[in-house]
């Protein structure tokens, strides 16, 4: 099979997918900002933005929206 790569396709998508996480994460922090870490990670799964973090990432995250410090957000 042969699959064909479009460098500027792909750029385009990843800055979709960028900007999908920043207002997603916007309106996250809109409704958790300074509530407890617990309640951010629990909520995370069905209120924050669509996407996978380690356990150890999401607490950073919670962390961040609990206190209202930037996250840096790494796709991977």
């Amino acid at each position: 099979m042969m699959i064909e790569f479009d460098p500027r396709a792909y750029e385009s998508l990843l800055a979709e997918v960028a900007e999908s996480i920043k207002a997603a994460d916007e309106r996250f922090r809109g409704t958790h900002a300074g509530l407890p870490v617990d309640v951010i990670v629990t909520d995370f799964e069905t209120h924050g933005p669509k996407v996978d973090l380690s356990e150890a990432t999401l607490q950073e995250y919670a962390e961040a929206v609990s206190t209202g410090a930037p996250f840096k957000w790494v796709l991977s």
